[in-house]
């Protein structure tokens, strides 16, 4: 009943809509908190089009949490599981680019750097769509080297929530949380070669997991 509905245009859309609510109403109640905020805020304002990079279990806070003052592109496969998330992700203003990641990655790629190329931003998730988790994919590291951008990994953290059973282990906030954001530093690979590529592949995924330890200690270490 559930595939049917969603293999419909209308219920495609309906049940991403009722998703993207559900979430907004749960990330209301998270008593959210910005790392750095002026420092954020001023690199933010400088910006040209970034791209955004975080692990796949923290995507449910993302949309949420981006400034919404600059545009946002991600990118969704044109099944209906993609077409949903899109409908979903709309509700917080972050566009879609369509393409995939597995069937036709070089196409996708070029959809996100004609974003990057008008000055937006493009969101990633590089162990995504399936894994494994917090193990970083080329994806990023080539799309920085084609549109010349910065890449930006971004996390965030909660003292309560529930782990999803997924590959992923889904970060889902519990209701009332105290919660923390953080953008990272960001790292620059247009003038890197395509023998590096690897290495760039493996110093991000290093940043990355350092990046989500260091926001889930906020919560595990008593305060200095």
């Amino acid at each position: 009943m559930i595939k049917k509905l969603i293999r419909s245009p209308f219920g495609n859309a309906l049940v991403g809509w009722t998703i993207g609510s559900i979430i907004a109403l749960l990330m209301v109640t998270v008593r959210w908190r910005t790392v750095d905020q002026g420092k954020s805020d001023q690199f933010m304002a400088s910006q040209n089009g970034i791209i955004m990079v975080f692990w796949h279990e923290r995507v449910m806070a993302m949309p949420w949490l981006w400034p919404s003052a600059y545009a946002l592109h991600a990118l969704q496969s044109p099944h209906p599981d993609g077409r949903m998330m899109s409908h979903a992700i709309g509700c917080f203003g972050v566009k879609t680019v369509w393409g995939s990641s597995n069937r036709n990655p070089l196409s996708g790629l070029r959809g996100l750097k004609r974003v990057l190329d008008r000055g937006e931003s493009v969101a990633i998730t590089p162990d995504g769509p399936r894994g494994p988790a917090r193990k970083s994919a080329l994806g990023p590291v080539a799309i920085a080297q084609m549109a010349g951008k910065p890449i930006v990994p971004m996390c965030w953290s909660v003292d309560r929530y529930w782990r999803a059973t997924g590959w992923d282990r889904l970060i889902i906030p519990k209701p009332f949380a105290r919660g923390r954001f953080i953008i990272g530093d960001p790292i620059y690979l247009d003038d890197i070669s395509k023998d590096q590529l690897e290495t760039a592949r493996q110093q991000l995924e290093d940043a990355l997991n350092a990046q989500a330890d260091a926001v889930d200690r906020l919560f595990t270490e008593p305060p200095q």
